[in-house]
């Protein structure tokens, strides 16, 4: 008998698979980045095949299996949104950098901070920013400083985190232009 893990998860990317299946690529707390794959949910009579779109975020049970991962359920989150551009290609840079199963939660928070902050389009980039250099201190590229200890340590977005960000926003940016020159992707 298998055991059924339920974690939450943001939908990174997917392709069809076989008739009516899908691989998924999924960013979970528990288990980091990886592939499951959901048999049937193309059918148009398939329950779980709208909850399964690119960038939704969801709930889902899985089961291991011998050689990969099995979605056997999912339920959405607890709020629906619109995927943003920002959100978008912050999945999109985890797709890159993240390479196996690996659990971070930390880094799993800071996306779903972003998920779940309703920020005004003239902040995106203030708050792209942030979310870089969170994450790529996650991940190891950034290491922390005096000038940098503000925004890497919690996931809010208070007005003064903004704030300071506005003042040394070309400091953060060549600060990430090197991480991601480091990791070499």
């Amino acid at each position: 008998m298998h055991h059924i893990y339920t974690t939450p998860a943001f939908v990174i990317h997917s392709t069809a698979n076989g008739e009516a299946g899908k691989s998924l690529l999924l960013f979970t707390r528990d288990f980091g980045m990886l592939w499951a794959t959901a048999q049937g949910v193309r059918l148009s009579s398939s329950k779980l095949r709208y909850h399964l779109q690119d960038y939704a975020f969801v709930n889902v049970s899985l089961v291991r299996g011998k050689e990969m991962w099995r979605l056997t359920g999912a339920v959405e989150g607890d709020r629906k949104r619109t995927p943003t551009p920002l959100f978008v290609r912050v999945l999109q840079v985890l797709k890159r950098m993240l390479t196996g199963e690996e659990k971070n939660e930390k880094l799993f928070e800071i996306v779903e901070a972003l998920y779940n902050l309703p920020f005004a389009e003239e902040e995106a980039e203030i708050v792209e920013c942030i979310i870089m250099l969170r994450l790529l201190h996650s991940l190891g590229y950034i290491s922390k400083s005096n000038l940098l200890e503000i925004f890497l340590l919690n996931n809010d977005f208070t007005k003064e985190v903004i704030g300071e960000m506005r003042k040394i926003k070309t400091i953060a940016i060549k600060e990430i232009n090197n991480a991601l020159k480091e990791s070499h992707l």
